[in-house]
């Protein structure tokens, strides 16, 4: 019997996001930690808000999420001059070396098992399409 898809899809993400989860788990993460870690290296001071947007994560999520990695220091958390109701999120020096050292290893791992025997041109193309779908997705 051949697999639809959506459980394709399915299989491939709960498959790639386990490994990470359980690599991740293993240097003191908890699930969602990495993929804040790993966006902030890149985006370091962005609005909390922007985060669940980002994730597509719920605002009390992303809360939740953030509280505990400024509980481990990993983050702090900034209101900025002039506007009282969006915070500010910026990693601290334990986070940036947690993110650069730890996390970025972790993902890159994940990809070259998952893309293993791949050409270059299979993963271009893997990525190309997995795009489309996202957009295809966010459309309104």
């Amino acid at each position: 019997m051949e697999k639809s898809f959506h459980h394709l899809l399915l299989l491939a993400q709960t498959a790639f996001q386990k490994q990470v989860v359980l690599e991740a788990a293993a240097q003191g993460l908890l699930p969602g930690q990495s993929k804040m870690l790993d966006f902030l290296a890149e985006h370091d001071g962005c609005e909390q808000k922007v985060l669940g947007q980002k994730f597509h994560l719920e605002p009390a999520t992303v809360t939740g999420i953030l509280k505990r990695m400024e509980e481990s220091g990993l983050i702090c958390r900034q209101l900025m001059e002039g506007n009282k109701k969006s915070r500010y999120v910026y990693l601290t020096e334990k986070g940036k070396r947690l993110a650069l050292e730890t996390v970025r290893p972790i993902f890159s791992a994940c990809e070259a098992k998952a893309l293993e025997g791949l050409s270059g041109e299979e993963q271009e193309f893997l990525r190309e399409m997995l795009e489309k779908i996202y957009e295809n997705m966010m459309k309104g």
